[in-house]
């Protein structure tokens, strides 16, 4: 473990040295090198705008609490043997300019601002097990939520749905959305599962659009995705089961089979699935301004990962190594690297 850690540190530490951002690195695994072996001690004692690089580990590194500008990077949230979790985090006052990526949070993601306007906050390549909650008296604003696995967005309540001028893109969702302040909130090139829906709380006040998403459900019961207040176009519905009813909006494509490369049902599984389109799937070329839609949108430069990597990170993997090694022997290793 050591051996990789420090393969991997090496080369992540060769981008980010052009950078002025201080980096810190964490370990909790049992004889890790690294500066901190637990994750809150890190963030309390970083300088604002560093970059914290937390790596994975059989253990996880519990809860915490963010109000500085940070980048936090994990590993992987669904790699088979090298996974980055986190347990219940809170964005408290001051936590603008934060980033959270690569990693499987295993509680609830709270947003409690009580006192300031909460600023570019960025949610990339996560696992959330639980909800995502805006639920300080203070709003965030610029927010991007893409290449995730969600749970929940806020509650049917505005208490807990406070997020302005935010993109909502390039995530698979198993449960549901819900949007308060819908004139500012874009939803684009998603995948809902399991019969997630999307409700726009406000919806006395005007539409939430819905782009260029996928809704897939394995029911035996007729699936609606419609809720006042929200309106669908260039989207896809699916149920194997049974069927769709028809969405409101335009250019929609009804109860379709999508073809993925390779899904058989409406339960996510990151080392299975592949949620990319066929050669001849309706949804390609089918979305707006002909874009695809569901996930891999042709129109942006994202590109959604299973397992959560982050972009621009080489992942560096040994691939063998020697088991016995004779005393004066070599040691030999093989090291295989990718850059995400």
């Amino acid at each position: 473990m050591k051996t990789k850690f420090l393969l991997f540190m090496t080369a992540f530490m060769m981008i980010l040295s052009s950078q002025a951002q201080t980096v810190i690195t964490v370990d909790n695994s049992v004889g890790a090198d690294a500066d901190y072996n637990d994750l809150q001690s890190a963030i309390t004692n970083a300088a604002d705008n560093s970059i914290i690089y937390v790596h994975a580990s059989e253990i996880n590194y519990g809860d915490i609490t963010v109000n500085k500008p940070l980048t936090i990077i994990g590993y992987s949230h669904s790699d088979s043997d090298k996974e980055t979790m986190v347990d219940y985090v809170t964005l408290s006052n001051s936590a603008s300019n934060v980033r959270f990526t690569g990693i499987h949070f295993t509680n609830n993601f709270v947003i409690d601002n009580d006192d300031t306007l909460i600023t570019d906050l960025v949610l990339e390549n996560n696992f959330f097990d639980n909800t995502i909650f805006f639920g300080g008296n203070a709003i965030a604003d610029d927010v991007i939520i893409r290449g995730n696995i969600i749970y929940d967005i806020g509650t049917n309540s505005a208490t807990n749905t406070k997020y302005t001028n935010t993109i909502i893109s390039n995530n698979i969702f198993y449960n549901n959305l819900y949007v308060f302040y819908h004139e500012s909130v874009q939803v684009h090139n998603n995948i809902f599962l399991n019969e997630g829906i999307i409700t726009n709380i406000d919806e006395e006040t005007g539409d939430l659009e819905v782009q260029d998403c996928i809704f897939y459900a394995s029911v035996n019961s007729i699936y609606d995705p419609n809720r006042d207040g929200v309106v669908f176009n260039n989207c896809l519905t699916y149920n194997d089961l049974n069927s769709v009813a028809a969405l409101v909006g335009n250019a929609n494509i009804p109860d379709s089979d999508p073809l993925f490369v390779n899904a058989t049902d409406d339960v996510f599984d990151a080392l299975t699935d592949d949620y990319t389109l066929q050669a001849t799937s309706p949804a390609l070329g089918a979305g707006v301004d002909g874009d695809d839609i569901g996930l891999y949108s042709t129109n942006t430069n994202f590109t959604f990962n299973n397992l959560g990597f982050t972009a621009g990170i080489p992942i560096v993997t040994i691939t063998s190594i020697t088991s016995q090694i004779a005393p004066g022997g070599d040691l030999e290793v093989t090291i295989q690297s990718n850059s995400n």
